[in-house]
């Protein structure tokens, strides 16, 4: 607003400046020689000039009041606007700087796709400077084989002014290195009718790094599964939901879903095994603890599947149990597991036959002593026949005495069939000590023709086993003969050969074999159960470790150690229970 100065004078200034000039005009005409007027007319004129001088001044004042008061709002109001001036300015500003400086990539070019203007961050963001940028294709800043992709995205835009269009694609820095960036991006009008796109571009490398890392590590984990015949579950137990890998449903034979039951799944369990894998898994929604068990499938084809699972339980943020695992398929393995069995079979068969040739000479004394009681038996029954009065209870007694030969003789001939039969698994509840007297009895002469004396120490009421009768007597056979050969070399001291058997503190059946012969070698202790590994100079080297493996196949362990003294004994324990939910 323009302010009073010296050379302008103001409306009080000029209405003071009139004033004045009519009282001087009055007086003047007043003090004019000539004719003097009447008193009442001098004394009318001078309070008219009087009351003209009073309206004056009551009217400057009014006129001062009113421009003071249109000055202070014309003030007001011209510091109102500079306010606003000042406000738009800093507004300006402000934004000025979010968009050079905000983290965010600002694009805005025209439908011919030329920059028209770029943030700081966005160009320094690609490696260029603003000035760089303007004026350019926005082309520049994709590879060739996405500039289409862009040019369409651009033309939709376009067709759809004021439609935001989202999407992601990767731009290419100055050093030629890839970003990536999430475009939104819309066109509008501006005042001179021009199209224009504004873009905002969100950097994702990091997300599409991590995406694309976490593909890859899907891919090979379903690549490992596939080759290895490995799936992975989820189970949540109170739901009852069950996820699968993609392999899962493939060693199912099931089209792949989003989840699955238990009851579905025990549908293509094997009959005969389904009673088993429903309790191991109620046993598991119970007690919430790992578990492992194995099973057969029984496809729509009729094929048999074999397969081994496992799972750890998790507690999730809610408390709740879930079960993470994975089941493979053992069916390969199964089956090498039976042809390997067999070939064992096949071997220890063998080995049996060779064994009791060897034994031919204990086996034929045996045999002899009950034949060559029944022959004595009879003749002493003939004679007592051929009496002149026969007597007939003698001759009865004789009789039972060769019945009992008899039987005594055929019971040999059935263990050593038994032994030379070349038989399958048979495994049945088993007395041990039982069996350990039955092969005593087949050895009774080797004992005495090496001058060994046996010492037995089995404990009595042992619970039964779970094994096969022929399979452990053959892995006793062969440990009593192995102590007595290494007892033959033997002269300074008695040979004696103990048998124990007991219940261990694992509650197993433990049995064990010690002689007090040469004793084995330091150097070829881990190596006594390798299959052709023999000390002896006309040993095959398969004897232990069939026995190593019969022990093994019945869930046991057989092992050796030296004695504190002279010799070295061989032990083996055998469970009282076998596990039947796990292959």
């Amino acid at each position: 607003m323009r302010k009073p100065t010296p050379d302008s004078w103001s409306v009080e200034q000029w209405l003071l400046g009139g004033m004045v000039l009519a009282l001087g005009a009055a007086v003047c005409i007043w003090l004019v020689p000539g004719p003097q007027p009447a008193a009442p007319a001098n004394l009318v004129a001078g309070a008219l000039l009087v009351a003209s001088l009073a309206a004056a001044l009551m009217m400057m004042r009014l006129v001062g009041k009113t421009r003071e008061r249109m000055e202070t709002v014309l003030h007001g109001r011209a510091e109102a606007e500079e306010r606003a001036i000042d406000a738009l300015r800093s507004s300006e500003a402000q934004w000025r700087e979010v968009f050079e400086h905000n983290p965010v990539m600002y694009f805005m070019v025209d439908a011919a796709g030329t920059v028209l203007s770029v943030n700081t961050f966005g160009a320094a963001q690609l490696g260029y400077s603003v000035d760089e940028l303007l004026g350019q294709s926005v082309l520049k800043v994709f590879a060739p084989e996405d500039r289409a992709g862009v040019q369409r995205n651009v033309a939709a835009c376009l067709d759809n002014i004021g439609r935001t269009h989202s999407w992601e694609i990767s731009k290419v820095r100055k050093d030629g290195s890839r970003l990536w960036v999430r475009e939104n991006a819309k066109a509008v009008r501006r005042l001179d009718d021009q199209l224009i796109v504004l873009v905002a571009c969100e950097d994702i490398t990091e997300r599409r790094q991590a995406e694309n890392a976490l593909q890859q590590s899907e891919m090979y984990l379903a690549e490992a599964q596939r080759l290895s015949h490995t799936g992975s579950f989820g189970w949540h137990v109170a739901s009852g939901e069950i996820i699968w890998s993609e392999e899962t449903f493939r060693i199912f034979g099931f089209d792949k879903v989003p989840s699955i039951r238990h009851d579905t799944v025990l549908q293509h369990v094997h009959p005969d095994d389904r009673t088993r894998v429903q309790r191991t898994i109620d046993r598991a929604s119970l007690d919430h603890n790992d578990f492992e068990h194995g099973y057969r499938l029984l496809l729509p084809d009729g094929a048999v599947k074999y397969v081994h699972a496992r799972a750890h339980a998790v507690t999730d943020a809610s408390g709740d149990t879930e079960f993470i695992g994975a089941v493979t398929d053992v069916t390969a393995r199964r089956r090498a597991e039976a042809e390997l069995h067999a070939a064992q079979v096949n071997l220890a068969h063998v080995t049996r036959v060779t064994a009791l040739g060897e034994l031919a000479a204990s086996i034929a004394h045996e045999v002899n002593q009950p034949l060559a009681g029944v022959v004595t038996n009879a003749a002493a029954c003939l004679r007592w026949l051929d009496r002149s009065t026969p007597d007939l209870n003698e001759a009865r007694g004789a009789v039972r005495l060769i019945i009992n030969d008899g039987n005594r003789a055929g019971e040999i001939i059935r263990r050593v069939r038994a032994l030379v039969n070349k038989t399958t698994d048979q495994k049945a509840p088993l007395d041990i000590n039982q069996a350990i007297n039955e092969v005593i009895s087949l050895v009774q002469h080797e004992l005495l023709s090496h001058r060994v004396s046996l010492r037995l120490e089995l404990t009595r009421d042992l619970p039964l086993v779970l094994a096969d009768r022929v399979q452990l007597q053959q892995v006793m056979l062969n440990l009593i003969i192995n102590g007595i050969e290494a007892m033959q070399p033997i002269t300074d001291r008695p040979r004696e050969l103990v048998i124990r058997s007991r219940q261990d503190d694992a509650r197993q059946i433990l049995v064990s074999v010690s002689d007090c012969g040469v004793g084995i070698a330091s150097e070829n202790t881990g190596r006594l159960f390798d299959a052709f590994f023999t000390t002896k100079s006309g040993g095959m080297g398969m004897g232990l470790s069939i026995c190593r493996s019969i022990v093994e196949a019945h869930h046991g362990r057989l092992t050796v150690a030296g004695n504190a003294g002279h010799g070295a004994t061989f032990q083996f324990t055998l469970p009282l229970h076998q596990e039947d939910n796990a292959w």
